[in-house]
């Protein structure tokens, strides 16, 4: 109209410009206020141990550069239909407004955006759904030990005030013993280090030796009687260390069933004997051998998904280390504990001091704590997009609604029920989901593949995931569409025969 009454061409593209980058442009100004605050809800609640968190913030660069990619976007998809109504024939133009509709490259676009933010909902649904059920896993796996109601405490032995293995021994010794005598405290040990950390190769008595540099490996821990017990860790086979396992008695080990498994199979490793180091090396010629006594379950050191070597306990009294930390299960809140471990251990030295106080809870909970954040992060990103794709629909609805009042009245007066209607406009909007859960599903099985490192006893193609996500798409599809559809049953006949 505005054509034929003489505006020229150029005028009409900019107006039409203009008002395409002034909405990109409160878009992003609105996600630039997002942005600070989803950043400082996000720093919040992150683990003390994420690497870097206190530099996580809205950098200038990246907002200038998301910035101008807004209003670039607000050009691109600016330019196109301003382009397209500018070119076009006056005459065409006006005989489609004046039937109240547009022509169907209009729908086939409109649909397809839509379509299009379906797709990649359900990309991101899917992927935050195998990291939830993963997370999920990783939270109900036996890490081999009861974190609940521990608490840990490291005390450092240097070797200028414990120059003695002897001494260092009897430092611990004396703690642990005060330690339990504390009121609460259920069972007290003292360990080197705490889930895992030192490696060392060893020989087995009685087999061909490998050759350099082919000698298995075992996490070796040492630890104080009573540690199987404060830990939780249960013992399948044989003793545990006693207090009479000390350096004047012979040289015992414990170890765990995957050590067994790997070493032994098929039989029992109770009796057989290791040595650390190889004979062929004349710094470990001198070692010795090490009897059996005990088989314990395996203990996932560096985490419930993340796979641990054998296993190998030896006495803390008869191989002291330069540091320990105490293990402390209590009977009630271990948390409470911590003033009272501090001073059993200045009753002793003074001059010894205790640090890094944390519970195992939070010990655990820490290692998950990166996988916590990823699915964090990937969950709001599915939101997000459930909800653009929710609104998506909606919108088209509305439009194609409101286009087609005349025709809806028309087929009303024909004698169409408020139902058939009903089932007309939701069809549509059931159609567009069908096909965008179609084509997410499609690109969701390739692209699933590429998070299988972050997924723990999942599948990447997991049944029940992607599943629920299909289903949970169709509901809010139908619920986008139902509030038009049902706008569309309330229209009056002779209104909409008059309408435009």
């Amino acid at each position: 109209m505005r054509r034929a009454l003489g505006a020229p061409r150029g005028r009409i593209f900019r107006q039409l410009l203009t008002e395409s980058v002034l909405l990109a442009a409160l878009g992003a100004m609105l996600g630039i206020i997002l942005a600070y605050w989803g950043v400082r809800g996000l720093v919040a609640s992150l683990p003390a141990n994420v690497p870097r968190a206190d530099e996580i913030r809205v950098d200038g660069v990246v907002l200038a550069f998301t910035g101008a990619l807004a209003v670039l976007t607000g050009l691109l998809f600016g330019i196109a239909p301003a382009w397209k109504i500018t070119s076009g024939g006056v005459q065409g133009a006006l005989r489609e407004e004046g039937r109240g509709t547009v022509g169907p490259a209009h729908h086939r676009l409109r649909n397809t955006l839509v379509v299009t933010e379906i797709a990649l909902a359900l990309v991101l649904l899917v992927g935050a759904g195998l990291l939830v059920r993963s997370f999920v896993r990783v939270l109900a796996a036996d890490a081999g030990f009861r974190a609940e109601g521990v608490l840990t405490a490291s005390l450092p032995l240097p070797q200028a005030r414990f120059p003695e293995d002897a001494k260092r021994a009897a430092f611990v010794r004396d703690v642990v013993e005060r330690v339990k005598a504390v009121p609460g405290v259920q069972f007290a040990s003292a360990a080197l280090p705490l889930l895992g950390g030192w490696q060392s190769s060893f020989t087995l008595e009685g087999r061909p030796e490998p050759p350099p540099g082919q000698l298995p490996s075992a996490d070796i821990t040492r630890v104080t009687p009573d540690y199987f017990r404060a830990m939780g860790e249960r013992v399948l086979e044989g003793r545990v260390f006693t207090d009479r396992d000390t350096a004047e008695a012979p040289p015992v080990a414990v170890v765990d069933e995957t050590f067994v498994r790997t070493h032994y199979p098929g039989e029992s490793a109770l009796g057989k004997r290791i040595r650390f180091g190889s004979s062929r090396d004349p710094e470990d010629r001198g070692a010795k051998w090490l009897e059996i006594v005990g088989v314990v379950g395996h203990v996932k050191n560096y985490g419930v998904d993340q796979d641990s070597r054998v296993e190998v306990y030896l006495p803390y009294f008869q191989s002291a280390g330069s540091s320990a930390t105490l293990i402390v299960r209590a009977e009630k809140d271990p948390a409470a504990l911590s003033a009272s471990i501090r001073q059993a251990v200045k009753a002793v030295d003074l001059e010894v001091p205790v640090y890094s106080v944390r519970t195992l809870a939070e010990i655990v909970s820490d290692s998950t704590a990166q996988r916590r954040l990823a699915v964090m992060l990937i969950t709001v990103f599915a939101a997000v997009a459930l909800l653009l794709a929710a609104v998506g629909i909606y919108g088209v609805m509305s439009y194609a609604v409101a286009q087609r009042t005349q025709e809806i009245g028309i087929r009303m007066a024909l004698g169409a029920e408020r139902r058939d209607i009903l089932r007309m406009v939701l069809r549509h909007g059931g159609l567009m989901a069908v096909i965008g859960i179609g084509l997410g599903v499609t690109v969701a099985l390739g692209l699933a593949r590429l998070i299988t490192s972050l997924l723990f006893q999942v599948s990447a193609t997991d049944p029940p995931t992607f599943s629920v996500v299909p289903v949970v798409l169709i509901a809010v599809a139908l619920v986008a569409c139902y509030i038009p559809a049902r706008r569309a049953t309330r229209v009056d006949p002779l209104v909409a025969l008059r309408y435009q």
